[in-house]
Parts: structure tokens; C-alpha cells; sequence
């Protein structure tokens, strides 16, 4: 088997630095010394370290676009490809490729760790193993590999700061789970052909929108200026918001006239929002806001970005949804 490996950046390959830890430009090749070292892979590795490496929190959609764009280039030389990268927006950037590498029959597996690989304890290698021994087992499609745990790409949500189980997969069970052996959970989509679709995708085009005790308008407004197409809507419970301010919901009517994409996403952690199931969610869909159903919110902000990259209009995003 042919795997490409992508070091993007992150926890995982970081070392200390005067400003703290940074990425290691040498780390592809620490981590094929590691590779090589195991009796047990007889793969054809082949280990890319970014030219420009990224932390995670400074990631944007163009970095998606980069990424996707890396393994598209590389499509037909390999069979597995797995991305390593930071925590921190990882499930956006799995959600992203999901999206991008939609039914992908060859395994993408977005993976890092919690601790860099220079220390000790680390979950570095345990994590790129797993993620090695996914690609193994002949999984199709887009995942995030964490802990032993192999979630849908576009399922999974950041849970965790400190544990070693980071990620978790709210509303959807795991593909997999690595304990001494996989235990598998169903897949019983129909396999379609895959379709590669890299869209340009504007930085600042998707925007989040809080909702918390005495959100006012002024809270809103710059969050819905001229460049925003699109928007995801945190709401309480089951998909509420405040519908006795009815300035804050001319200001969502507005924008949804206008061809502002507005997806309601449960703040909980799991879950689904029931849109109109309360008077407070009513209001909303009213307001021409749309339900993100158990979309998490990461998924959500990344299909927006998709969908508007793509060029599609505002009732066919909308439609997308449902």
C-alpha cells in the first residue's frame, strides 16, 4: 500500500522555541525514522512537510483549499492518505475535506496529537498508527482518527482541551473503535462515485452568530455586514432564541432577504435542533432562518463556506440543508 502523509503543522510535531512550542520543519523526517524503525509496516510511505507549516488556530478556508488541493495532486499515485494536523480546527478541516472528496473510495484520515512527539508521553505515534491501521482495513472515505476513534469527517467536534480523547462524535456513532482489534459500527451508505470538488472559498464569507442572555442587535450587526453570505446561528436547546426583541429579529429578517444563508446550530453538545418546537424557535424560522438539524457547528460553518464557494444560490444552500 501507497500512503502519502501530510504534515501540516500542530501539537505534533512542534518543539520548544523561544515563544513557546512551535512546528518542527524537520519532523517528516523524525517521523519516517519512527516508521521505519517497525518490523510490522511494510507500506510505501511517502512523508511531505509543508513548506509553510500552520498552528491550527491561524488556519483559514485557503488552508483547506491547500490541503485538498495537495491530495487531489496526488490522487492516482496513492491509496491512503492521512493529514496531520492541530487540534484546534481539525474537525473543521475533516469536515472540509469530507466535503471537498465527497464518497472518496480511497481512506483520508485527518489525524495529530495532544502532546508532540519529542516528549516521552505522547499520543503522537499512537494516533498515526491508528490512523496507518485504518487505511489497512480498507475504510472509504473522510475521517478524523483520535484516541482510538475513527469519526466521519463531517461528525466530528472538538470535546476536549486536556484529555486524551479530544474529539468526539456527538450525533453520529464512530465508523470505528481501535482497541486491541477494531470494532467496527455499520456502514451501510451505498457507495457512490466520488466527486472532487475544490471550490474558491472566501475568507470572511461565513460568520458565527452567539446567542446568550441580553444579545442585543449591536452584538449582530458587524457580524452581518455586505461580505457575509452565510451564517451559523448558536442557539439555545433545541434551536431557540430571544423572540421578544423584535428589532434582533428584523435584523436576521434582513439579512435572509438579502441572501444570508442563516443555519440554526444547537449550542449543546449533542443532539438536534426541533425547529419550532417552541415558540422562541418559531420566531426564528419566521426570520427565514434555516435548521441545522444535529449538524455540529463545525461542519455547519465548513458546508457554508463549501456550498458558497461553490457558487450556488441561496435557496439551493438552504435546500441543503433539509
Amino acid at each position: 500500500m501507497k500512503i502519502y502523509i501530510a504534515y501540516t503543522g500542530g501539537t505534533i510535531g512542534m518543539v520548544p522555541s523561544d515563544q513557546g512550542l512551535v512546528p518542527d520543519a524537520a519532523f517528516a523526517d523524525h517521523l519516517a525514522q519512527h516508521l521505519n524503525a517497525s518490523d510490522e509496516l511494510a507500506h510505501d510511505f511517502v512523508i511531505a512537510s509543508y513548506p509553510t507549516l500552520i498552528d491550527s488556530s491561524n488556519a483559514t478556508p485557503k488552508d483547506w483549499q491547500t490541503i485538498a488541493r495537495d491530495i487531489e495532486s496526488k490522487w492516482h499515485d496513492f491509496d491512503a492518505f492521512i493529514v496531520l494536523h492541530g487540534t484546534d480546527t481539525m474537525a473543521y478541516t475533516s469536515a472540509a475535506l469530507s466535503f471537498m472528496f465527497a464518497h472518496s473510495n480511497k481512506p483520508i484520515i485527518v489525524t495529530g496529537s495532544q502532546v508532540p512527539m519529542y516528549k516521552v508521553r505522547t499520543d503522537a505515534m499512537i494516533n498515526v498508527m491508528g490512523a496507518i491501521s485504518a487505511c489497512e482495513e480498507g475504510v472509504q472515505g473522510v475521517f478524523l482518527f483520535f484516541a482510538g476513534r475513527l469519526i466521519e469527517g463531517d461528525r466530528a467536534h472538538k470535546a476536549h482541551t486536556s484529555d486524551w480523547q479530544a474529539f468526539s462524535s456527538p450525533n453520529c456513532p464512530e465508523r470505528g473503535v481501535l482497541g486491541i482489534d477494531w470494532r467496527w459500527g455499520s456502514n451501510e451508505s451505498a457507495q457512490k462515485p466520488v466527486v472532487i470538488q475544490i471550490p474558491e472559498m472566501e475568507e470572511g464569507a461565513v460568520t458565527i452568530l452567539p446567542v446568550f442572555p441580553g444579545v442585543q442587535v449591536a452584538h449582530w450587526q458587524g457580524l452581518l455586514n455586505d461580505q457575509v453570505k452565510g451564517a451559523v446561528l448558536l442557539s439555545y436547546g433545541a434551536g431557540n432564541a430571544p423572540d421578544k426583541d423584535p428589532a434582533l429579529l428584523a435584523l436576521l429578517s434582513t439579512a435572509t432577504e438579502r441572501g444570508v444563508v442563516i443555519v440554526n446550530v444547537s449550542q449543546c453538545g449533542a443532539g438536534s435542533v426541533a425547529a419550532g418546537a417552541y415558540a422562541a424557535g418559531s420566531a426564528l424560522v419566521k426570520a427565514g432562518v434555516v435548521s441545522g438539524q444535529d449538524i455540529t457547528y463545525e461542519a455547519a460553518f465548513v458546508k457554508l463556506s463549501f456550498l458558497i464557494g461553490l457558487g450556488l444560490s441561496s435557496e439551493e444552500i438552504k435546500h441543503s440543508f433539509v
